[in-house]
């Protein structure tokens, strides 16, 4: 009984230990599960990063289980030899106090019956062996007693020792996670701050949006106002050509009543002539006839001279007014097109301009968006941190009660222990006392061993005849009448200690085999773990390898369409500087664009296209306007339809550096 509560008390710790290791493990596991939740919940397109990181983690607390797997192997292995020493002591000296006992029971015995003729002498010895007998037994069961409660202390103070360990472990790892999740705390504040600051940037970004706006807007009334004072000027001379006109009609009502009064004198010259012929005789009327017929025809000549002149003058009024009229068409043609190209380029501007606000209000509530979910999740990361360290202190407080508790206990044990150390060397003054007597009682039993031996030879002589006559009578062999015949009290005393004794290191074979398999396990579960921990890792850095190559082609070719903004920068300045100057001064670009042309060739054009369809005098100024296209303000129309893209352009110039700003700072969070 004394063994097996022995071998029970040795496996206990034993499977203790098995047992905490193993809910270390299982809490690790879980601790890094829940740490995984956490980080998978607030996964961003930077969570591959973390994911190594915690990986990272993973393998280097499965390397520091593995150490402590060794070193808690290490120590169960010492703490098994050491068993297996005290086992081999205890059994040395079990069978040493057995041997002696049987060797005093079995002296007594034969004493007993050697003497069992003397009645006092025999009794009186008997008495006296009966109680050092009794005596020693009761020294041996003590012995065993105090030799158990020691062991079970020296356990107890082991085990408090490890817990302590254990506990300060706990402690260190805890204050490694406050530290730990107050620097996450940090970079969490850090980028709030940088949200905030995306916050401005996007708030500055409206503000340019709406600068460049009314500057459109300022830009689009100029034009419209440089329009309006053309069509003035267009009206104004529409107004004068009419006048022109009007003056040429009254040449004309005036060179009717001249050519009625030319024919009242021709009428007039034709009745002076017949009355010249028929009065003929009167010289001095013929003279006075004739003297008034050349200051008539001098008269008429002068009148047809005039008449010639003003035909010429109406001739080419009539030409001028038709030229005024084809170019007032030629001008209405072009004044409607400058109009709808103004209202389409306006409407254009506009249109690019509420695209571009409204891409970057887009952009922004985007932007806003990301940075309130972000703002939401660090407030979870910070209430799950706040109920995380709340829960440290708790824990820490815990330890804290318990490592005091912990250490009252080992006070208590090394209280108990000093008292148990008194108490063992009082027993062991108590044994010395026995064995003073028990050497008195060897002395007297020594004269009693003598006739003993005469005993046992006596009845060994008889046995043998026994047997030998046992032989002849029933024919046994040779072999059996060989065999020693002891009594059933001592072959029960020696199969007894003996099965007891084989069964107890059986026992203890098996634990010890058991807590080895236990820690094999523990070390290929470990082993398994880090060969799936390195190959997420080799995965995840594959993955991290895959993205930067990505990210850096990304980034290339922004930096190549960059180069060709800024190479197209130049051109872009150009052509908007150009656009600025026709709409400042229209005709000096107009000159500049096309060709030069003298005012006769355009005249001689427009008087061809009016002698060859004078019917379609109207439409023959379209054909001249088709003619006259790469010479028209149609050119200044094309530079204002480039325009347009010119200022996207110079916006979609500005708008990467912002855009590039957003992404680096997204991909910071």
């Amino acid at each position: 009984m004394v063994g097996i509560e022995f071998e029970n008390r040795s496996a206990g710790p034993v499977k203790a230990t098995v047992n905490m290791y193993r809910e270390k493990l299982n809490r690790g596991d879980s601790r890094a599960l829940r740490t995984r939740q956490i980080y998978s919940s607030e996964e961003s397109p930077s969570s591959r990063a973390k994911e190594l990181l915690l990986a990272r983690k993973d393998e280097d607390r499965h390397e520091e289980s593995g150490r402590a797997a060794d070193k808690v192997k290490t120590r169960a292995e010492t703490e098994l030899l050491e068993e297996q020493k005290t086992v081999t002591n205890l059994k040395a000296l079990i069978e040493e106090s057995h041997s002696k006992a049987k060797s005093k029971a079995h002296g007594s015995e034969k004493l007993w019956k050697h003497t069992r003729c003397e009645a006092a002498r025999s009794m009186s010895a008997r008495n006296s062996q009966r109680y050092h007998h009794h005596d020693h037994r009761q020294v041996m069961n003590e012995t065993e007693i105090f030799e158990q409660k020691l062991s079970r202390l020296k356990l107890d103070v082991a085990s408090v020792l490890e817990e302590k360990s254990q506990a300060e472990k706990e402690a260190e790892a805890s204050s490694l996670k406050l530290a730990s999740y107050s620097a996450k705390v940090e970079a969490l504040r850090k980028e709030i701050e940088d949200v905030n600051d995306e916050q401005m940037l996007v708030e500055l970004a409206r503000i340019e949006a709406l600068k460049e706006l009314g500057g459109i807007e300022t830009q689009g009334e100029k034009e419209a106002s440089i329009h309006m004072a053309a069509m003035e000027e267009s009206r104004r001379k529409i107004k004068e050509i009419n006048e022109e006109i009007d003056r040429s009609k009254d040449i004309e009502a005036r060179l009717a009543v001249t050519l009625s009064d030319i024919e009242v004198l021709q009428v007039g010259l034709s009745l002076a002539t017949n009355d010249k012929q028929k009065r003929g005789n009167d010289f001095s009327a013929a003279e006075e006839g004739r003297e008034s017929a050349v200051a008539y025809m001098s008269s008429l000549r002068s009148v047809k001279e005039e008449l010639e002149q003003a035909k010429k003058e109406l001739a080419s009024i009539s030409k001028e007014g038709f030229q005024f009229m084809a170019w007032l068409d030629v001008i209405r043609n072009e004044l409607n097109h400058v109009t709808e190209e103004a209202a389409r380029l306006k409407e254009e501007k506009v249109d690019s301009t509420v695209q571009g606000l409204n891409s970057k209000i887009l952009r922004a509530k985007s932007k806003l968006e990301a940075i309130s979910a972000a703002e939401k999740k660090a407030n979870l990361i910070a209430s799950n941190l706040s109920a995380t360290l709340e829960r440290l202190k708790a824990e820490s407080e815990t330890r804290e009660r318990e490592k005091k508790e912990i250490e009252e206990e080992t006070s208590n044990i090394r209280a108990e222990i000093e008292s148990t150390e008194r108490e063992i060397d009082v027993t062991e003054e108590k044994l010395q006392a026995a064995m003073m007597e028990l050497e008195e009682a060897r002395a007297s039993e020594a004269s009693a061993l003598e006739k003993l031996g005469i005993l046992m030879e006596r009845t060994a002589r008889d046995r043998a005849a026994a047997a030998a006559a046992a032989s002849r009578q029933y024919g046994r062999t040779s072999a059996s009448a060989g065999n020693i015949t002891i009594s059933k009290f001592e072959y029960d005393y020696l199969r007894g200690r003996a099965g007891g004794a084989q069964e107890i290191a059986d026992k203890k074979v098996a634990a010890a085999q058991a807590w080895i398999e236990a820690l094999k396990a523990g070390e290929r579960e470990i082993s398994m773990r880090k060969g799936l921990a390195r190959r997420r890792v080799q995965e995840m850095r594959v993955h991290e390898e895959q993205k930067v190559y990505k990210m850096e082609r990304s980034l290339s070719s922004k930096n190549k369409a960059e180069e060709e903004l800024m190479n197209w920068g130049p051109l872009m300045v150009t052509d908007r500087n150009k656009l600025e100057t026709w709409s400042e001064h229209p005709t000096t670009v107009l000159a500049a664009d096309r060709p030069p042309r003298s005012p006769t060739h355009l005249m001689k054009k427009l008087s061809s296209t009016i002698s060859i369809n004078r019917e379609k005098s109207f439409s023959s100024p379209a054909r001249g306007f088709r003619v006259r296209k790469s010479g028209s303000p149609a050119a200044a129309t094309r530079l204002i339809g480039r325009s347009p893209s010119i200022t996207v352009k110079r916006r979609k110039k500005v708008m990467p550096s912002i855009s590039k700003l957003f992404t680096g700072r997204s991909s910071k969070l």
